[in-house]
C-alpha cells in the first residue's frame, strides 16, 4: 500500500517535475517555487508548492524529516476564506493567519496549513521533489491577479530548531504542471517490491557466478 507523507508527494523528477524559468526562492540551500492555475470560479485557484534540494549538499541545515506548517500572505485585494488541499493527508488543517516556530499562530495577513500530527517528529529523512498541492478561495470581491505572496515554512528534523523561512517566494508561476500530482510516495519501494528486488539481485549474482565458473573451466580446458 502506498503511504501518504504530510502534505507532500515525493516524486521522481524526470516524470513529474517541470522546472520553469520563473523566479524561485532559495533559502538555506532549499528551493521553493509556487505554481498556480485558475479554476471555473474566479475566486478559487489551484496551487502547487514545489520544494527541491532538501537534505542535499546544497542544504545548509539538513536532517529535514517533516514540515510543521506552511503559510502565504493573502492577496492585496482579498482574504483567503478557506483552503482545501487536494487529497489531503490526515492531520493538516487550514488556519487563517501566519505561523511561528510552534506552527500556525492565527495572526497576521496570512493563511496557513498546519500539521497537527507534529509532534511527534517524523524520523525518516525527506528526499527528492516535494509537492504541496492545495486550493484556496478568496472572499467576495477579491482577486488573484498579480499575486506575489510572502512565504513562511517551519521544518522539523534532527536539528533542535530550523531557520523559520519568512521571505517572498519570488513570484508565482502562472501555470501549474504539478497541480495534478496525487500526494503519495511513488519512488519508495514497498516491502514486497524490496523482497522481489533482493531476489532478483541474488539471481543476477548466481547467474554471473555461473558464467564466471564456466569461463574458468573453458580457460582451463584450453590450456596446454
Amino acid at each position: 500500500m502506498k503511504r501518504l507523507l504530510m502534505t507532500t508527494a515525493i516524486v521522481t523528477g524526470a516524470l513529474f517535475f517541470h522546472p520553469t524559468a520563473e523566479a524561485a526562492l532559495i533559502a538555506d540551500g532549499v528551493t521553493y517555487q509556487l505554481e498556480t492555475q485558475a479554476t471555473a470560479n474566479p475566486l478559487t485557484n489551484l496551487f502547487a508548492l514545489v520544494i527541491t534540494g532538501e537534505n542535499t549538499l546544497s542544504d545548509t541545515e539538513g536532517g529535514r524529516t517533516g514540515i510543521n506548517a506552511i503559510a502565504f500572505t493573502n492577496p492585496t485585494t482579498g482574504t483567503v476564506t478557506g483552503g482545501t488541499m487536494i487529497s489531503p493527508p490526515s492531520g493538516f488543517t487550514f488556519v487563517s493567519g501566519g505561523l511561528n516556530a510552534s506552527g500556525c499562530d492565527g495572526a497576521g495577513n496570512f493563511y496557513c496549513f498546519d500539521n497537527t500530527a507534529i509532534p511527534p517528529t517524523p524520523t525518516t529523512a525527506l528526499a527528492g521533489t516535494l509537492v504541496f498541492v492545495f486550493s484556496a478561495t478568496l472572499a467576495a470581491g477579491g482577486s488573484w491577479a498579480n499575486y506575489d505572496p510572502a512565504f513562511k515554512i517551519d521544518w522539523v528534523g534532527t536539528k533542535n530548531n530550523y531557520d523559520l523561512v519568512s521571505l517572498s517566494i519570488g513570484g508565482v508561476t502562472p501555470t501549474c504542471p504539478d497541480c495534478g500530482i496525487t500526494p503519495v510516495i511513488v519512488d519508495t519501494p514497498e516491502p514486497a517490491s524490496l523482497a522481489m528486488l533482493g531476489a532478483g539481485m541474488v539471481g543476477l549474482g548466481l547467474t554471473r557466478r555461473k558464467r564466471r565458473d564456466n569461463n574458468t573451466a573453458c580457460a582451463a580446458q584450453a590450456s596446454p
